[in-house]
């Protein structure tokens, strides 16, 4: 039996009158609990589930790093296992990636809200030099990383989880391709983001036969995590909470 701390997802904020769920993918090098405070906006009807990879808040004693395979199987098994709601993926960055693998494997989805999250490999420049480990290379050179830093000891705890996980949004870039899901999409950007181009996000649009908007707001890459952001991104979730199932929220 899987315990809590190795578990890839945990309830962040419990609901006694769960009316419907928001679960959230963290953004590279983040944990689930970072956007505690985040969502904690939304009503109290909402339950508020967590992913948490290896190597980071109540898995730091896992060792950093898995495979796209392994992390949709672990987290797609422990939603099925949730009673049943209206649920609605939010994901970040690298998370929104993997919300839609999620999604497309068959975890229960209403409806999935990414933000400043790259539509797939196709979206990206082609690299200067092709191959997967000049790919990876310059991924980790516009994080400051070294490019052997997968085995590099001398760095912190938190740069080798960034760079596990860079590793890991490289794969998923590359898996999602031809997934096409049915339900509704929303993508969300900074307009001043400079890791992944505002431009980019109307090409979402081509992972659903379902609906699609995408919206930008003011601010950079962590733009959710300001202010007006967090504003932004709670409006938009309840949208999509409702426009799945319209009485979710009427309580």
């Amino acid at each position: 039996m899987t315990s809590p701390s190795d578990g890839w997802t945990h309830v962040l904020r419990p609901s006694a009158h769960r009316a419907g769920r928001i679960v959230v993918f963290p953004h590279a090098g983040a944990g689930a609990q970072r956007y505690a405070s985040v969502l904690a906006g939304l009503p109290e009807t909402v339950e508020v589930v967590g992913v948490t990879l290896p190597g980071r808040e109540r898995r730091a004693g896992s060792a950093p790093g898995t495979t796209p395979a392994a992390a949709v199987e672990g987290i797609r098994r422990e939603l099925y296992g949730l009673a049943p709601a209206p649920t609605v993926f939010y994901g970040h960055s690298l998370g929104g990636l993997l919300a839609l693998a999620v999604a497309h494997a068959g975890g229960h989805c209403d409806g999935l809200v990414v933000s400043c999250s790259q539509p797939g490999a196709r979206s990206r420049p082609r690299p200067e030099h092709p191959g997967p480990a000049a790919e990876l290379a310059g991924i980790f050179a516009r994080h400051r990383l070294p490019a052997d830093a997968l085995r590099d000891p001398s760095l912190s705890p938190a740069r080798q989880v960034l760079a596990h996980d860079l590793a890991l949004a490289r794969d998923v870039l590359h898996a999602v391709e031809p997934f096409r899901l049915t339900v509704p999409v929303t993508a969300l950007a900074g307009t001043e983001d400079q890791l992944v181009p505002p431009g980019v996000l109307p090409l979402w649009a081509r992972f659903t036969s379902g609906p699609f908007r995408c919206r930008l707001t003011q601010g950079g890459h962590f733009f959710p995590f300001t202010p007006y952001g967090q504003g932004v991104l709670l409006e938009e979730l309840l949208a999509s909470l409702t426009a799945a199932h319209p009485a979710a929220l009427a309580r």
